[in-house]
């Protein structure tokens, strides 16, 4: 049998992974805000295990896809910002996000569920209150598919 460890991997370092796997990036996505750097990733809920759903309350399925944003500053982990965004796809139609604050390992992120169409490019606008700083508009747009069969 197994010893189970019980140390959980930080959020973003999951999330980080999954995306790299499904988008094949090679390097991590962030911008530069001044001294913070704000860490973004979207990508299929259905890529993350059972385990770190139910742990964070995720729904997982085909059509549900995942924001993550993390504001890391001085301190070198994600810290506590306002965040709140939208994401509009390419008939231009929008859909508001809400984010949830969820705190791991001493880090924070935000995370916000949203339901999308197979195939469908993103485009995310995504504004934050960043203490030192003041307000910054970071956007991205992401590809997401559903999982093969």
């Amino acid at each position: 049998m197994k010893r189970r460890h019980r140390a959980a991997w930080p959020v973003l370092a999951t999330l980080t992974l999954l995306a790299c796997l499904a988008t094949s990036a090679n390097a991590e996505q962030f911008k530069q805000f001044g001294r913070w750097q704000v860490h973004y990733i979207a990508f299929n809920s259905s890529l993350l295990s059972s385990q770190i759903a139910e742990r964070y309350g995720i729904v997982r399925g085909r059509s549900k896809g995942l924001v993550n944003i993390s504001a890391v500053g001085g301190s070198g982990r994600g810290e506590e910002v306002t965040v709140r965004g939208s994401f509009r796809n390419l008939l231009g139609q929008n859909q508001e996000l809400t984010f949830r604050r969820i705190e791991d390992g001493g880090s924070i992120y935000y995370l916000a569920a949203f339901d999308f169409e197979n195939a469908e490019t993103l485009r995310f606008a995504i504004e934050l209150e960043l203490p030192g700083h003041g307000d910054a508009t970071l956007r991205f747009q992401q590809p997401l598919y559903f999982p093969s069969p």
